[in-house]
């Protein structure tokens, strides 16, 4: 795909869309490409987001928050080239431990991570509305976060919030599932509170 060689390894997938190891043919950087199928979008609103998605990543730069370096078009492919984590997400992480769970001190500095890049995203009035332990990626040395996956992410004023009711039904706040009830970036706040549960606990809390 364009100056990069795909390694054949998936990293992730969706409905419509796979996540792809690569590398760059020059520098031999090793990146996250996202590939999105056009042809299987069929809602006006799911194609809007994918814009979205990109042009919000592109405004952001935060050491917690996957970097995203470019995007590609092809006849019925879209790309985003995005930084690699090389590591896997905290729920496999999670379950390599016993009980499932993690000790206060071990948590404590993901969680710090966790809300600084939330507190980020928050201030320049971007809500991600899909936060769960599967999108919470770590680096190689299993020190550092990077939250991934802004697919379903929007921005939002306090005069103008959010009304589409998305994301996983085990993270999503009470008001998400009230009809035609706007909610703002609490929602996030919510998320992260299932996830600090699960982290030491070993279970989600519903």
């Amino acid at each position: 795909i364009g100056k990069y060689t795909l390694a054949g390894t998936v990293l992730g997938k969706g409905n419509f869309a796979r996540v792809e190891l690569a590398t760059h043919s020059v520098t031999g950087c090793k990146v996250a490409i996202k590939v999105i199928d056009m042809r299987k979008i069929k809602e006006d609103y799911l194609k809007q987001n994918v814009n979205r998605e990109a042009v919000i990543l592109g405004q952001l730069n935060h050491p917690n928050i996957i970097r995203l370096y470019e995007t590609m078009k092809a006849t019925t492919l879209y790309c985003l080239v995005m930084e690699y984590a090389q590591s896997r997400d905290i729920l496999t992480f999670l379950k390599s431990h016993k009980e499932h769970r993690l000790s206060e001190d071990k948590a404590r500095p993901y969680i710090r991570q966790l809300v600084s890049a939330v507190h980020y995203l928050h201030e320049r009035g971007v809500c991600h509305r899909d936060l769960k332990m599967e999108n919470i990626m770590l680096d190689a040395k299993k020190k550092n976060i990077r939250i991934v996956d802004f697919g379903l992410s929007n921005t939002y004023t306090m005069d103008e919030l959010m009304k589409t009711h998305c994301g996983s039904p085990e993270y999503a706040a009470p008001e998400l599932f009230a009809a035609g009830e706007k909610y703002g970036p609490e929602v996030d706040i919510w998320a992260m509170g299932i996830i600090l549960y699960a982290m030491l606990v070993g279970k989600l809390p519903f």
